[in-house]
């Protein structure tokens, strides 16, 4: 008997050991579902990440692209500002020109402006002895001359040279009163 009473214990430890090997099947292939759950996130994430790399790597294209036509710009402006520059300095050279040029004018300027301020000083002075002396003459001319008085011409010369009437206007009343005679 012994040997049947063996047997349901070791049916039994079968039975067990079966439950305890479909228990463990069961945790390693839920454990297996999650990893492959796990795994099909990483997977996601990894295809994302090289998505996202792959964009970035067309960014960092496109960025390097712009970079090389912007550092292309640079170099052709700062060709034309050193062109520009060149031009500015020269420029720069006639426009100081001009400026002593100008400076060297208004000096000249200066020295004659004072130079005809001297003469119109001087001028109104002479001026001023000619219109006395002319005044004077004038009075001369108006006062009988005795020389006038004693002068007697001819009415042809009067005729001849007028200007002795104005200098001596009595020779017109003389000739006129001496060709009634």
């Amino acid at each position: 008997m012994e040997k049947r009473s063996c047997w349901p214990l070791i049916l039994g430890l079968n039975i067990v050991m079966i439950m305890a090997l479909l228990g463990y099947i069961h945790l390693k292939r839920e454990s297996v579902n999650k990893l492959a759950n796990e795994m099909e996130f990483v997977q996601a994430a990894v295809r994302e990440t090289d998505l996202g790399l792959e964009n970035y790597g067309l960014a960092v294209e496109q960025t390097q692209t712009e970079m090389d036509n912007a550092e292309k710009e640079v170099k052709e402006l700062q060709d034309e500002v050193g062109k520009l520059t060149s031009a500015k300095a020269e420029k720069d050279k006639e426009v100081q020109a001009c400026k002593d040029s100008a400076a060297a004018l208004n000096n000249d300027v200066t020295v004659v402006e004072k130079e005809k301020s001297d003469v119109d000083g001087n001028f109104a002075g002479e001026k001023t002895k000619w219109s006395e002396d002319i005044n004077r003459l004038k009075q001369q001319l108006q006062e009988h001359s005795p020389v006038c008085a004693h002068a007697k011409i001819p009415p042809k010369d009067l005729e001849k040279d007028p200007t002795l009437k104005d200098l001596c206007p009595q020779i017109q009343n003389q000739t006129t009163t001496v060709l009634p005679h």
